[in-house]
């Protein structure tokens, strides 16, 4: 042993031959940088690149040995032959190593034994173990460096890389926390490109030096890395969880963070009961009622409700007169939609009131005037026909050979002759109280058609009502 060290001090003292190469082999520190919590063990590689029958090396470790305290022990070869580099054809080596505190450097000289062929590539030389002093930052470098071949020549190196920095930060032992910034919502119809974004904090370690490591459903964790974004994949439907979790540079770990989220391409179901398509209102307000899934937005043409528990919804809705086109839409939390497509017709309901002997009549809250009043007659009550039927919006004709009035209004067509008691509405007889009758009227040059107001109640479905006190009768068409 003592001719093997004195060969190492030879080495380092007396002047060598250089063996020029092409490519200069270096020597160099692994990592070039790390963080260290205080009082915790670390370590750090000297290895070499690019060497060709390489037999020996000497140099200096130079670090503040107050700082970043090394043993004896602590300077070491893997107990792996094969994976140090100056012993991987299982030759032996001799590792020398002494710790200068006073001067802050560690003096190393790693040598093969005996007459044999150096070794050619690259690989460990020696690993350092240390541990973290007080915060801060500090420097490690290679110095003194001597690399030799199997006949003692020395080589040209490369002195690149041949620092290591190192941060010493302070113990600590509180996890850091992590939290969502952005997440799809809880029930999505979306299956690609799904965003989650996170935010870490912590007591000790930066915002841009917190690790993250996340995975979707029963996938691995994912390696520690900066990131703080994932998109996801294609996913199928149905229940998904995504969890992040966060560590600090003391190695602590968070909680897991998860979100649960649904993924539903599945339109919901929707039922529209009333009104039917086609539908002929009298009303200008309409009730929309329906079935679809329970707690779900419904929407009318713009008016937004929700289904109740059981999936039912009443919207209403005001019609414009005239042909009116419903797009119901039922919109379930993922966003799926059902469209159906209801047809309503609007009529506004006319209302008329006239009283006995009184020319003047209100039609809708507007006053018009009359070419005959309506009177009773042996206990009857006659109304001027044609006055009624054109203010509900019917065509009247009349032929004056058979003195037949013919009366259509929307699919129902009424056939009257003046004189006569019988009539026909959509082809089926009926008859009436007293015959429809023509009264002159000189001031006009002509008559009017009168008949009772039973009859205008049942030929065109209208409801009458009859104020005895003031004599005052109310029609209204329609009258359901």
């Amino acid at each position: 042993m003592k001719k093997i060290l004195t060969l190492l001090i030879l080495f380092s003292l007396l002047p060598l031959g250089v063996a020029w190469r092409s490519g200069n082999p270096r020597i160099y520190i692994e990592p070039d940088t790390m963080t260290v919590v205080s009082g915790t063990n670390a370590s750090f590689e000297i290895r070499v690149s690019d060497v060709t029958d390489l037999y020996g090396v000497a140099f200096d470790i130079s670090m503040p040995l107050n700082e970043l305290s090394v043993k004896q022990s602590g300077i070491e070869k893997s107990t792996d032959k094969e994976k140090n580099f100056l012993e991987r054809d299982k030759r032996s080596i001799v590792v020398l190593s002494r710790v200068k505190k006073n001067e802050n450097r560690i003096i190393v000289g790693i040598s093969r034994i005996g007459q044999v062929e150096g070794v050619s590539g690259s690989g460990l030389l020696l690993k350092v173990n240390f541990v973290g002093g007080n915060t801060g930052v500090y420097d490690v470098k290679l110095q003194n460096i001597t690399l030799f071949d199997s006949k003692m020549r020395q080589m040209n190196i490369d002195t690149q890389a041949t620092t290591l920095r190192v941060t010493v930060i302070p113990q600590d032992k509180n996890p850091p926390t992590v939290k969502f910034t952005t997440t799809p919502p809880p029930e999505t119809n979306k299956t690609l490109s799904i965003q989650f974004e996170w935010e870490g904090s912590d007591d000790k370690t930066l915002p841009e030096n917190l690790l993250y490591s996340y995975k979707l459903d029963e996938e691995d964790w994912s390696e520690w890395k900066h990131t703080t974004s994932y998109v996801t994949p294609n996913l199928k439907e149905g229940n998904h969880t995504f969890s992040v979790k966060a560590k600090d540079e003391a190695g602590n770990e968070s909680e897991v963070l998860t979100y649960t989220f649904i993924v539903d391409i599945t339109p919901p179901e929707l039922e529209v009961t009333s009104p039917q398509d086609g539908t002929l209102a009298k009303d200008k307000l309409i009730d929309v009622t329906g079935k679809t899934e329970p707690n779900i937005k419904v929407d009318v043409n713009g008016i937004i409700v929700n289904s109740d528990s059981q999936g039912n919804f009443t919207a209403s809705y005001s019609l414009n007169e005239g042909d009116n086109l419903l797009t119901i839409k039922a919109i379930d939390k993922a966003g799926n939609e059902t469209v159906k497509k209801i047809h309503v017709t609007y009529k506004p309901r006319t209302i008329i009131r006239l009283q006995i002997g009184n020319l003047m009549a209100v039609v809708n809250d507007e006053t018009v005037m009359l070419d005959l009043a309506p009177f009773i007659e042996n206990g009857r009550t006659l109304v001027p026909l044609r006055f009624v039927a054109e203010t509900f919006g019917a065509e009247v004709g009349w032929d004056p050979v058979e003195e037949r009035i013919t009366i259509t209004l929307g699919d129902k067509v009424v056939v009257l002759w003046i004189g006569r008691k019988e009539a026909l509405i959509n082809g089926e007889r009926y008859y009436l109280d007293v015959p429809p009758k023509v009264i002159e009227i000189p001031e006009i040059g002509g008559g009017r058609t009168v008949v009772p107001l039973r009859f205008v109640s049942e030929a065109f479905g209208a409801k009458v009502e009859w104020d005895p006190e003031l004599q005052i009768i109310t029609i209204t068409y329609p009258g359901d």
